[in-house]
């Protein structure tokens, strides 16, 4: 096979693996009877929070974007928006 000249193969590699935006553990699925998981979203962007950090940092939901109707951190980020879980309050990310 002639290699063809001009052509150009770029390694692609897949995205780092999510882990925990506190302690950066890689995620991984807790026991059904751990807690879960946390997602929330921090500086406008999607942020996940393993059960360790839920359990040993007491401060861990003040790092964390709060909804500007109800002060709740139970956000999630779709489709551009930040959406309040609690109360369903919608915001454009980032603004």
């Amino acid at each position: 096979m002639r290699p063809h000249k001009g052509l150009s193969f770029l390694l692609v590699r897949p995205p780092d693996r999510p882990g925990c935006f506190l302690c950066h553990r890689p995620t991984f699925d807790p026991d059904k009877r751990e807690v879960p998981w946390a997602r929330a979203v921090a500086g406008g962007t999607q942020v996940l929070i393993c059960p360790d950090c839920q359990h040993d940092r007491p401060d861990w939901a003040e790092s964390l974007d709060r909804c500007e109707a109800c002060g709740g951190t139970r956000l999630s980020l779709t489709l551009g928006q930040v959406v309040c879980r609690a109360c369903g309050h919608t915001a454009r990310a980032g603004a």
